[in-house]
């Protein structure tokens, strides 16, 4: 104990320890935890005295934390187990003291120390890693939920700040990781206790001094992130309503959209170019008014708008994007004919998607929300469009002969299909006469990638994020993570019936009743392909809400009339509600829900 006491409690000692040889800034993790697991084997007295002795060093580490040499005891005490023993509730009160004070120090490194720290979390297995971060997330859960109105007082919580930083270094470190933790592995459901709008506001405000969650959005759930989106649409709207009260002007919250149904394209540019042109408010809550038809919009209006004309802008034969047959994404077409305001109007329609809470099926890969964060996109971006061309800059990277040259016959040119021509881009002057060879591969393959991503789709790109961002709010976007943009557009894609059955709400039925007992045997035995119609049927959208299908609402209303029996099931697509009548047996159920599916089109059939 004397011995532990001395060097676990002593900077110098502790630092200087379980060096590797080949690298004496390198920590020996090996030696580390069998020094850790010897001392596991020891009396309990001997491991309350590691905890006391590094405790002590933690209060006053004896030395300004200047070089990397300098933090080496962060490491070794952060790999000590006994901290990740919380059985009692003086392990819980002596493990978080420690915690606070080894996230304390972290936090205040330099960037140089900081940088170090994300590479060494790189080298970690995916099973140390994550426990790391689980940690910290029972760190900060621990004080929001057991300490006395924290879930108030938190943006006074140094402690709390802290460990969200250091949340944030683990999280940077992750994205050098391969495999890399999804994101939901870092959220925090504690934070859900919070007031997180007042809590975003607060983050957004130049005077307020405090500390905010959203400085560190990693830990922020996508539910959460959604009820800031949300919170600022209702807050927006009631500014609106408050102006237009004190001007005494005629309430007016709608922004109002008349289309054909068979020139929807056409009359839906004009619509928006007009709105664009007569700085109409498109902030206002959207409301569809197709020509001709009789239907009031409460919601399923403009979710069927949405749906019908992100489905033309992105068909093939629209020439707007170029797709992969194995992948089914697509991407912008450098060959496209049509103008920007085309790639302006989809931007906004994704944007006005996104502020009126309703979800596409848009085949927009991963890197276009990358784009739009401004974040480079790299060759793992492409295998997810176009594998195929992936692979062959595997094998360009990996190729091990020195006829590279003769063999591979690549030059710095990219190529393209232009209708039936194909269109050759030098990549660099003179290009076309450069070969590629072991040592200016790695040069092509970035400079093919910048080509692709950016250079060759310039204008379109641009367009279409002008449209998206002349919706969606900067500072909420800046808090999203190109995955978690892309999750709120797309929502979830499958559909698992028995959960959708647990949070189905009734009227004038239950679970038992005979129609209803038969819906569900019926729907539980659709293949993916009639999921996805019938959801589109009954919600207008063929997708699950982005926190998953027990946050979505599902409604079935029963009529008990016989004289209704002949009646196909009716939809409410603005409440997720489909009606169901007093069929004579399961089988004609089964063929006028069939009907209702596939002939359905607005409020009619095709």
């Amino acid at each position: 104990m004397e011995h532990i006491n001395c060097y676990f409690s002593t900077f110098c000692y502790i630092n200087e320890s379980f060096k590797k040889r080949d690298n004496p800034l390198a920590i020996d993790y090996e030696k580390l935890n069998e020094t850790y697991e010897f001392i596991n084997t020891l009396p309990e007295v001997v491991k309350e005295q590691v905890m006391i002795s590094i405790r002590t060093v933690l209060r006053r580490p004896g030395k300004k934390l200047q070089n990397i040499k300098d933090i080496r005891f962060l490491l070794i005490i952060f790999e000590c187990p006994f901290l990740y023993h919380n059985n009692t509730n003086s392990e819980i009160l002596r493990n978080h003291e420690i915690l606070k004070r080894l996230f304390g120090i972290i936090s205040c490194l330099s960037k140089n120390l900081y940088k170090y720290m994300v590479t060494e979390f790189t080298k970690f297995t995916e099973e140390d890693f994550k426990r790391k971060v689980e940690i910290i997330n029972y760190f900060i859960s621990y004080r929001v939920t057991k300490i006395k109105d924290m879930d108030i007082i938190y943006p006074k919580d140094w402690a709390i700040k802290a460990a969200s930083k250091f949340m944030t270094l683990l999280y940077g470190a992750n994205s050098y990781r391969n495999p890399s933790l999804p994101i939901s592995e870092f959220y925090n459901m504690a934070i859900d206790l919070v007031n997180i709008c007042t809590d975003y506001n607060n983050w957004q405000n130049n005077q307020f001094k405090g500390f905010s969650f959203c400085y560190y959005p990693c830990i922020i759930s996508l539910g959460q992130k959604i009820k800031i989106l949300r919170m600022e649409s209702q807050q927006y709207l009631q500014t609106l309503v408050q102006n237009n009260i004190s001007r005494n002007t005629p309430l007016d919250i709608y922004f109002v959209v008349h289309v054909r149904r068979d020139h929807l394209i056409e009359d839906s540019i004009e619509e928006i170019q007009l709105a664009l042109k007569n700085n109409t408010d498109m902030k206002k809550l959207l409301k569809v008014i197709f020509i001709g038809e009789a239907g009031v919009d409460a919601g399923g209006l403009r979710k069927e708008w949405l749906y019908l004309l992100v489905k033309k802008l992105f068909s093939p034969n629209y020439g707007m994007f170029e797709f992969d047959e194995t992948t089914q994404l697509c991407w912008f077409s450098p060959a496209s004919f049509e103008n920007e305001n085309q790639y302006k109007l989809l931007g906004i329609i994704i944007g006005l998607a996104i502020y009126n809470g309703i979800i596409l099926d848009i085949r927009l890969p991963l890197a276009c929300y990358k784009r739009l964060r401004n974040y480079s996109c790299n060759l793992d971006d492409l295998r997810e469009i176009h594998p195929q061309l992936a692979r062959s800059f595997d094998q360009i990277l990996s190729y091990e002969g020195d006829d590279m040259e003769d063999v591979l016959c690549t030059n710095f040119v990219a190529t393209y299909s232009e209708f039936d021509r194909v269109v050759e881009v030098p990549l660099i002057e003179n290009g076309e006469n450069i070969f590629i060879n072991k040592s200016n591969r790695k040069d092509y393959v970035e400079r093919y990638l910048h080509w692709f991503f950016v250079e060759s789709v310039q204008k379109q790109f641009e367009a279409f994020k002008e449209g998206f961002k002349h919706l969606c709010p900067t500072n909420f976007i800046s808090i999203c993570t190109p995955g978690e943009i892309q999750k709120i557009i797309l929502g979830e894609e499958e559909i698992d019936m028995e959960r959708l059955k647990n949070v189905t709400i009734y009227k004038e039925c239950d679970q038992n009743t005979r129609v209803v007992k038969w819906f569900w045997e019926i729907v539980s035995q659709y293949d993916v392909k009639m999921k996805k119609k019938l959801m589109f049927f009954v919600t207008g959208s063929d997708r699950i809400c982005p926190t998953g299908i027990e946050h979505m609402k599902f409604k079935i209303t029963y009529f008990e009339d016989r004289t209704k029996k002949n009646y196909l099931p009716l939809t409410h697509t603005c409440f997720n509600e489909i009606i169901l009548f007093t069929y004579d047996s399961k089988e004609v159920l089964e063929d006028k829900l069939k009907q209702a599916i596939f002939y359905s089109e607005g409020f009619g059939i095709k």
